[in-house]
């Protein structure tokens, strides 16, 4: 569950009388229709934070996480973006109603794309199998709710590169977008890097993945490292900084991911052996506590959460052209994640396509796939190298 502040917008000078007519409808649930009770009989000027609502109902925070979405869904509950005034997007306001209602009163409320009247939404068939030229909150205006099985994309890292002039994106908007159109069970694979201003680095990588977590809801399910073989740039003896040499892998989801295909390939020096002894654990009482048998070790287990590659021209792609990109990362990279996280025929989207690895890897694997990217130079990388234009 995302974090802000609920309010009872109840006309009633104190405590709201609740109304009965939800409570026999068979449009809400048993657990729905006790929440919206609850929101409804505070008094008018009391207010709680979401993420307090455990401390007023017997389930935990996550498992209240669907009944309240619900309520959003069926517009009990309006999700309503905060920003400062410099239109920075800084959370989110829930306004409770006791029957369901479009009122917006003067902020605004995140559109579910299917009520955005502006917009008529596609038939799938137009939109997988794409790639657009154009910012990639537009593209994913034209999305439906829940539409995604897979997100695989590096946006650019702070100032690093400058990408002809397209190095700003709006990072939270598109999360948000993200977000909503990602599959339930769905997951997003954020390549991520953090640029060295004056000795320190800047962080933008964990705001980011907090801002997944805290404010979009999703879960930090994994934090993978991304380590490349060797540098252009390895720090002299008398310098500060050690070598380097990683990227993150920010992996999130949104709820327990639906899609896991581990990749086993770490070879086990003593496959076919029993390990000596009893293996000892703690239990959740820190107790002592040994397994009540040994297992044969198997020749080989899923690899660990940092993943090297051999990086350079000639290794990441062997496809030249891919090279007038500034900032590819390699085939395999993109190749072992979208194998990992999505079936064949699931749709992957790319929002900072760029030289367009992940749509070649995952048109290879029989995956559908839609891209966005902003700058037209790099379009033509991306239809040379998926064939576009023959």
């Amino acid at each position: 569950m995302d974090t802000g502040t609920i309010k009872n917008l109840s006309p009633h000078h104190n405590y709201s009388a609740i109304p009965t007519h939800f409570l026999t409808s068979d449009k809400l649930s048993s657990s729905a229709k006790g929440m919206l009770a609850f929101l409804l009989s505070l008094p008018k000027n009391h207010n709680i934070e979401k993420r307090d609502l455990p401390n007023y109902f017997a389930e935990g925070y996550y498992a209240l996480s669907s009944t309240f979405d619900e309520l959003v869904k069926k517009r009990f509950i309006h999700k309503i973006e905060l920003r400062n005034k410099n239109g920075h997007f800084k959370g989110f306001e829930y306004r409770v109603y006791d029957v369901p209602t479009r009122k917006t009163e003067t902020k605004k409320v995140i559109p579910r794309s299917k009520n955005r009247k502006s917009v008529q939404t596609p038939s799938v068939d137009e939109l997988i199998n794409q790639i657009y030229n154009e910012n990639c909150l537009d593209t994913m205006s034209r999305m439906p709710d829940e539409f995604i099985d897979m997100v695989l994309t590096s946006p650019p890292y702070d100032g690093i590169r400058q990408y002809n002039g397209n190095n700003k994106f709006e990072f939270e908007r598109i999360a948000v977008e993200l977000t909503r159109i990602l599959k339930d069970g769905g997951v997003i694979v954020w390549v991520i890097g953090d640029e060295v201003i004056r000795g320190s680095e800047t962080g933008t990588a964990f705001k980011q993945a907090l801002f997944f977590k805290e404010n979009c809801g999703l879960r930090l399910h994994d934090t993978m490292i991304y380590e490349k073989n060797g540098t252009t740039f390895p720090a002299p003896k008398n310098g500060i900084r050690y070598t380097q040499i990683f990227e993150y892998m920010f992996i999130l989801s949104k709820g327990k991911p639906i899609t896991v295909n581990l990749i086993t390939d770490k070879e086990n020096r003593w496959a076919g052996w029993t390990n000596w002894g009893k293996k000892s654990f703690r239990d959740k009482n820190d107790e002592l506590y040994q397994t009540p048998d040994n297992k044969t070790i198997p020749e080989y287990s899923p690899r660990t959460n940092i993943w090297k590659y051999v990086t350079g021209n000639g290794f990441m792609t062997t496809d030249k052209i891919a090279h007038q990109h500034p900032a590819i990362f390699p085939e395999k990279l993109a190749e072992d994640h979208i194998l990992s996280w999505s079936n064949p025929n699931d749709i992957i989207f790319d929002p900072f396509a760029g030289s367009g690895t992940t749509l070649k890897i995952a048109k290879k694997l029989g995956r559908n796939f839609i891209a966005s990217e902003i700058n037209e130079k790099y379009i033509g990388i991306i239809n040379s190298r998926l064939n576009f234009n023959q």
